[in-house]
């Protein structure tokens, strides 16, 4: 009796799949061809930030490039796209870095980068400043980026940070006053 019950669970679960004769590539979508110009970092790069106390923290890179599948449940097609993913680690008690950078459809690509639980955008609607002084050094086409992350369940650690795509992070400010800044 269990193997008859057993049998036509499994031939029940197989009916109900759908069956692919062959899988359709719909879409493959690519980085521009000026990506680089967007990514400020190389694999195990490596910069400084300073904290208002003096402190100096040492920061690592490695980046991870790859193109991934996705695909719906109930139908045989899929796509895939190519993902970048950096990865800013420190032996310093710090926040988690990640920037994620996925290629989208018409050469455009979606930019985020996240610090600690933060989520920051890089997107159209950006504010950029022609030029800034930080740590006594002046850096030019800098985004001063605020946090979208909309959570209850947590108060935000970090408020905003200016970014530039040739140097990368140039500045995190905590939503308590401190902050950190490239040397």
């Amino acid at each position: 009796m269990k193997i008859l019950f057993i049998s036509f669970l499994i031939a029940s679960v197989g009916f109900c799949t759908p069956k692919c004769d062959e899988s359709n590539l719909t879409d493959a979508y690519t980085f521009p061809e000026n990506m680089e110009e967007f990514i400020p970092y190389e694999n195990q790069d490596q910069f400084t930030l300073v904290h208002n106390s003096a402190t100096e923290i040492q920061f690592e890179v490695f980046r991870n490039s790859t193109v991934e599948t996705a695909s719906c449940d109930h139908c045989c097609d899929y796509y895939t796209y190519e993902n970048e993913e950096l990865f800013v680690i420190s032996d310093y008690p710090f926040y988690d870095i990640q920037f994620y950078i996925n290629a989208d459809d018409e050469e455009r690509f979606n930019y985020g980068i996240t610090i600690g639980r933060e989520y920051f955008s890089l997107n159209e609607n950006m504010q950029m400043v022609d030029s800034v002084e930080i740590n006594n050094q002046y850096f030019h086409e800098v985004f001063k980026l605020k946090s979208s992350s909309h959570s209850e369940e947590y108060e935000r650690e970090v408020d905003s940070m200016y970014f530039n795509y040739s140097i990368g992070i140039l500045k995190i400010i905590e939503q308590n006053g401190d902050s950190y800044e490239i040397q």
